[in-house]
């Protein structure tokens, strides 16, 4: 019986939203980690399976200009995403916890637009400017509603404005990298050696740190010593979200890859709530900023 790929990447994409979500939920246990707290681990993991998925694949490539421009686009895609990104990311969990940095994570499209516009030369619509009003005015309440909390619950009790920031810089990361990914692509048709390319050069960019860092140095001294379940289990998620997410565009438009995989919201909430109880149950504002951030992706993308 010949299989029926019709939904296989929107299988894919969902699969990846649960994936980052088992992230997310792991990453928020990693408090009490030792190291860098599985980052630089977590790009490691991403080296290895990429690297195996291409050779199992196709394990060929052809040299030339192009080739040349799509490996420095896709350097710059890992310095982006597995430095920057992951780095910023797994701070904005551990400090402002799932269920806020999922939501924060929502701002990647209105980053991506404005560079895609700038840079790509990407034109966006009235739709795309209704999608980003959303996703801000979520941003917005989240803001308020970590002032609100700071007013009544006090200070060591409600996230800080430097916090979000965190979550900010972020989702602009990821944004810098979806771009750069997307010129690299263009140039070499390889997503799983673009994935490899980039976990490398962020691996090579967190060795470079060391060698005029001591903490750094440390860091990847240890980085199997300072291992344990909560760091293992957030690592082999990303590296497998991030996979599946290259793979649903295989085999599905971006629009509908983004929308699919906006869904990480609600997973990130169902799971955090209702199956593991690992939060407390969020204001009402934090839900209101969650549901905008959703439909502004769905208007981005439509």
């Amino acid at each position: 019986m010949e299989f029926d790929v019709e939904y296989l990447g929107k299988w894919l994409a969902l699969f990846s939203a649960i994936a980052f979500s088992f992230a997310s939920l792991s990453i928020a246990k990693t408090t009490r980690s030792d190291g860098d707290k599985g980052v630089m681990f977590s790009v490691l993991v991403t080296l290895v399976i990429s690297l195996a998925i291409w050779m199992i694949g196709r394990g060929d490539f052809v040299t030339g200009p192009d080739f040349s421009r799509g490996v420095m686009w896709f350097i710059f895609a890992g310095i982006f995403a597995m430095v920057l990104g992951r780095s910023l990311l797994f701070a904005s969990i551990r400090q402002l916890g799932v269920l806020r940095s999922s939501a924060l994570k929502r701002l990647n499209p209105v980053f991506a637009i404005l560079l895609a516009y700038f840079f790509l030369g990407e034109r966006f619509s009235q739709m795309d400017v209704m999608g980003m009003t959303a996703i801000v005015l979520g941003f917005s309440l989240l803001i308020y509603d970590g002032f609100s909390r700071r007013a009544t619950e006090g200070l060591d009790n409600a996230p800080r404005l430097s916090s979000y920031m965190i979550g900010v810089l972020a989702a602009l990361a990821y944004a810098s990298a979806y771009v750069t990914r997307k010129l690299g692509l263009t140039m070499m048709d390889s997503a799983s050696l673009g994935t490899f390319i980039s976990a490398a050069s962020g691996f090579v960019f967190f060795g470079f740190i060391a060698i005029f860092s001591t903490r750094y140095r440390g860091y990847f001294q240890n980085i199997f010593k300072s291992l344990d379940r909560w760091i293992v289990i957030s690592a082999v998620s990303m590296s497998a979200g991030q996979i599946l997410l290259f793979a649903a565009l295989a085999y599905e438009d971006v629009s509908t890859v983004v929308m699919i995989s906006s869904l990480e919201v609600f997973v990130s909430f169902f799971l955090t709530l209702v199956v593991f109880r690992s939060e407390s149950l969020p204001s009402a504002l934090v839900f209101m900023a969650a549901v905008l951030a959703i439909i502004g992706v769905i208007l981005v993308v439509v």
